[in-house]
């Protein structure tokens, strides 16, 4: 069986190898030649073997902060991994556990999910934001005179998958949501604020926003939104309604047209500069750790 997922570089370090194959020390950490071995081949030059090592490097202190700050991946995020790897090599989850590989693959997705884990939470700090001016800058050395227009909109949400059962009423669980649901919409036209009830009961991460969205591309929204925004004022509560997995009220803040060039645009220099901060905390992390290479042995 060819599985279709890798992990470019590992987190296995042999503390017990001969002195001879350790090739770096990054704090308590040895990394070994045999450890990289299908990274650093002969046709290699000298440079580049120091940049895979240095890329090691950082893959160990992201390895160590993911330690220390308990970063750890869902274990259904695992599994839908896990699933998408079945997919591709077009078995089934059932059959990709009994590889003998498997244990090997639950740990090297764990592992990307843990970094990924820990670059969102490093660029939470990070308050990026892109001015109209970069966005013209960009334009100007990158021209793009093919204006298309889409529709955006952006809704606030209260999420709801699951609630308790406060009476003993013989009631299923989506008539208990829907009917909670109801009830939160009674207070909002009674004055409480959407926002207000969202940060309460919302289970959905937008609650921390007041259930408030970014910017989304209407047509691309699941056909279930699309046919309630249909009919639906701004500021207007939706009925609740069912998407695959949740229940769901919604209302309209705003609405507007705009250039799919520029979201492309705003997106690429939002990941650059994200990707500037990130490169940063990882310099910062080096300069308070005990890194040493041995290159002679590259």
């Amino acid at each position: 069986m060819k599985l279709f997922f890798t992990l470019a570089f590992t987190f296995s370090f042999n503390a017990l190898a001969s002195p001879n194959s350790i090739i770096a020390i990054v704090n308590d950490t040895v990394i070994t030649l045999d450890s990289i071995s299908v990274q650093i081949k002969k046709t290699k030059t000298k440079a580049q073997k120091i940049a895979l090592v240095e890329q090691q490097i950082n893959l160990v202190l992201q390895a160590e902060k993911v330690q220390s700050l308990g970063i750890k991946p869902r274990p259904e995020t695992i599994k839908a991994m896990l699933a998408d790897v079945a997919k591709q090599n077009s078995i089934t989850l059932a059959q990709l556990q009994s590889n003998n590989q498997f244990a090997e693959i639950v740990d090297n997705i764990s592992q990307q999910l843990s970094l990924k884990g820990l670059e969102q939470f490093v660029l939470q700090r990070a308050n990026i934001t892109i001015t109209q001016a970069e966005i013209d800058n960009y334009l100007a050395k990158n021209p793009n005179k093919n204006t298309q227009l889409v529709e955006q909109i952006k809704i606030a949400q209260i999420v709801i998958s699951a609630v308790e059962k406060t009476d003993s009423l013989p009631q299923s669980k989506d008539d208990s949501i829907k009917q909670f649901l109801t009830g939160l919409s009674k207070e909002i036209k009674n004055g409480t604020t959407f926002s207000s009830l969202a940060k309460l009961h919302s289970q959905d991460f937008s609650y921390e926003n007041g259930g408030e969205t970014d910017w989304l591309v209407q047509e691309k929204l699941p056909t279930v939104f699309q046919q309630q925004l249909k009919n639906l004022n701004t500021d207007e509560v939706s009925k609740p309604f069912k998407t695959a997995k949740d229940w769901r009220i919604i209302k309209i803040i705003a609405q507007r047209k705009v250039d799919i060039n520029l979201i492309t645009v705003r997106a690429q220099l939002i990941q650059s500069k994200q990707h500037i901060f990130f490169q940063d905390w990882l310099k910062t992390l080096r300069k308070k750790a005990y890194i040493e290479i041995f290159e002679h042995k590259l």
